[in-house]
């Protein structure tokens, strides 16, 4: 068993808010879920957290401030929240109710070594001196002696183990007022908030940022949300089926879920080996998987649920084993593992990047071009191979046929303009140039999108505008499409905590959902400027303030400035934005241009993608521009040439 503390100071994880109130909600939102009783056949040891509902208010709180720090022995008398007007009274309320242990409760579990690094460095000379040890020297010196003592020396009534007990009482004596949270409990409370939203655990799929405890749940997204907002939408629960359908499936997710946590860890150490490692252990396992679904004709239905399962997150294993697999230069390998990821059908937005690294695969590394063109036609007549990656296999096919010529040939618009940046600024690779801009007459330091925003407004006649990718988008299509996204639909909505449907990144989102919205879109894009500046002001008054997935509430200043956007992107061509964007929510978030810009006097406006120097278009912003293009909307690729270098001095 091992033993941390935590530094004296500020609690790292501490997110409060300036009202007390924060972690009084959290603390009743804990309440709830462990009532629930669907999570009672998922965690069969879930009555030994009951005690938790009949705490005092202030000894939740503490219990949720010490679960969100790390599970390291603490001293009390550091201790102190404003929420927990009597400390002492609290931690004798916890320790009571077995969810808190005091350090000489559980001596037992601990070996004198372990104490010893609990101790700072006068309590451990007060300890030495009580041994009648020497008490001078470093740290390392007094521990030293210390485990010698009990290695070596015999009382006069017992061998070394009865050394070794006085020593752990005397310890104890010194370290009476340390507490930590007990482990079970905690351990409890970790697959409740797992349970209850495990879509967190899986929400970053770009960078496969995870943690695989309740805290990250909790602290990182739920205490986030909280901060920005505590209200929740308005929805109706409906479940024909439950998100986990026993323990043993709950315990498997977690499981392939800390197989991911470690494959994140070795990547961030450049440990390919230990990664290739992981993969040949769970091969076996994933063929299996592969085979069933190779081997089944019917199209499973709630499909988004899938994402909450052993068998999609060893897939996502096995897509950081494909990583490691190239990182060492194995690619006979690394081609198979593909071709097998092919097979799983599911991870639908994944197979178009899959089918461009087969081909490349062949065609570069392996010296294989037949087989690179087969891969890449086998890719282009895949009906869920991406648009920006049919670009990519194009341009493969273009390099492996010199007859063949590409059907995607869209070029956008191109302004180019002249921005002042620092001398020097940019130079090393992949470094970003800092560029100068004017803020109404005094010369700042910004990013080239901003300094280019600032150009726009005064140059090219627009008014106002964002740097903002594509949370324009998302936003406003979370505030006119807020009736549909939080609509009726079994099996998406688990507990009145969310802040999303559950299948809100799935394909299942549009056809679930697809005579509301192609009603909706029908009736929206008729409207004249005063009846879609009407419908803003109403949807603003009834959710301004409430939490949604993807809606930034602080991205306009208000309903009116809001409203001068829609009006100038029109409702007709707001449609045929929100039309591309719902049926791939997941897949357009990316590649949106940079800059949103209008006029509301003229009424125009245009979208506008940013390139410093040594930058290029990605094929999913070329995707996008040529989509606004063909809907009308002005779309520019705006390239900035830094000139007249200064160095600050």
């Amino acid at each position: 068993m091992s033993v941390h503390t935590e530094p004296h100071g500020e609690d790292p994880d501490d997110l409060s808010s300036d009202s007390p109130s924060f972690y009084f909600e959290v603390a009743d939102l804990i309440n709830t879920l462990i009532l629930t009783p669907s999570l009672t056949n998922l965690i069969p040891n879930l009555p030994t957290f009951h005690t938790y509902t009949s705490l005092t208010a202030p000894s939740k709180v503490l219990y949720i401030r010490l679960y969100l720090r790390k599970r390291a022995w603490l001293k009390s008398e550091t201790l102190n929240y404003k929420e927990v007007p009597d400390i002492s009274a609290s931690i004798q309320e916890l320790v009571n109710s077995a969810l808190l242990q005091k350090i000489s409760d559980d001596t037992e579990n601990l070996t004198v070594s372990e104490l010893l690094e609990t101790f700072s460095a006068r309590k451990l000379r007060d300890l030495c001196k009580s041994l009648q040890l020497q008490s001078t020297g470093n740290l390392t010196s007094m521990k030293n002696s210390v485990l010698r003592m009990c290695k070596k020396q015999r009382s006069l009534f017992g061998g070394v183990s009865y050394t070794t007990q006085r020593v752990k009482k005397k310890c104890c004596e010194l370290l009476e007022d340390m507490v930590k949270i007990s482990e079970t409990p905690a351990v409890v409370l970790d697959k409740v908030l797992i349970a209850s939203f495990p879509q967190h655990l899986l929400l970053y799929e770009e960078d496969e940022k995870m943690l695989m405890t309740g805290q990250h749940n909790l602290s990182r997204i739920l205490l986030s949300q909280f901060q920005v907002t505590r209200k929740f939408p308005t929805y109706k629960i409906s479940c024909t089926k439950p998100l986990f359908s026993s323990s043993h499936q709950l315990e498997t997710f977690l499981s392939a879920c800390q197989l991911e946590a470690h494959c994140h860890a070795h990547t961030q150490k450049h440990e390919w080996e230990k990664i290739e490692e992981i993969l040949n252990d769970n091969l076996p396992r994933y063929k299996e998987i592969v085979k069933t679904w190779q081997g089944s004709n019917e199209k499973p239905r709630d499909v988004h649920l899938l994402r909450f399962t052993e068998e999609w997150v060893i897939t996502r294993v096995m897509r950081q084993g494909l990583a490691a697999l190239q990182r060492l230069r194995k690619y006979e390998e690394a081609a198979s593992l593909i071709e097998l990821l092919l097979g799983y059908t599911p991870m639908w937005y994944k197979r178009g990047s899959w089918w461009e690294n087969l081909a490349l695969i062949h065609h570069f590394h392996l010296k294989k071009p037949e087989v690179a063109r087969t891969a890449v036609l086998a890719g282009l007549a895949d009906p869920l191979t991406s648009k920006d990656s049919r670009i990519a296999l194009e341009l493969r096919l273009s390099k492996l046929d010199r007859k063949f010529t590409p059907e995607f040939t869209f070029e956008p618009k191109t302004v180019n303009i002249d921005i002042v940046a620092l001398e020097g600024s940019g130079s090393a690779a992949n470094s970003k140039k800092i560029w100068l801009g004017d803020n109404n007459g005094e010369t700042v330091l910004c990013g080239v999108e901003d300094v280019t925003l600032n150009y726009y407004i005064n140059n090219f006649n627009f008014k106002e505008g964002f740097h903002c990718e594509g949370s324009v988008l998302s936003t406003l299509f979370s505030i006119f499409c807020w009736d549909i996204l939080f609509s009726d639909v079994d099996n998406v909505f688990y507990n009145q905590y969310q802040y999303s449907p559950l299948d809100l990144n799935s394909r299942d989102f549009y056809t679930n959902r697809k005579k509301q919205f192609d009603d909706y879109f029908a009736h929206l894009s008729e409207l004249s400027e005063q009846e879609i500046s009407d419908l803003v002001t109403n949807k603003w008054v009834l959710h301004q303030g409430t939490g949604c997935d993807g809606l930034n509430w602080d991205l306009f200043s208000d309903a009116d400035q809001c409203k001068r956007c829609v009006v100038c992107i029109t409702p007709s061509k707001l449609v045929k934005l929100f039309e591309i964007y719902v049926e791939d929510v997941r897949g357009k978030r990316s590649g949106v241009p940079d800059l949103s810009v209008w006029n509301y006097e003229t009424r125009e406006f245009a979208m506008v993608e940013v390139k410093g120097p040594g930058d290029s278009l990605s094929n999913k912003q070329r995707v996008w521009l040529r989509c606004l293009d063909e809907i009308g909307i002005r779309a520019e690729l705006c390239l900035v040439k830094a000139i007249s270098s200064k160095k600050l001095r």
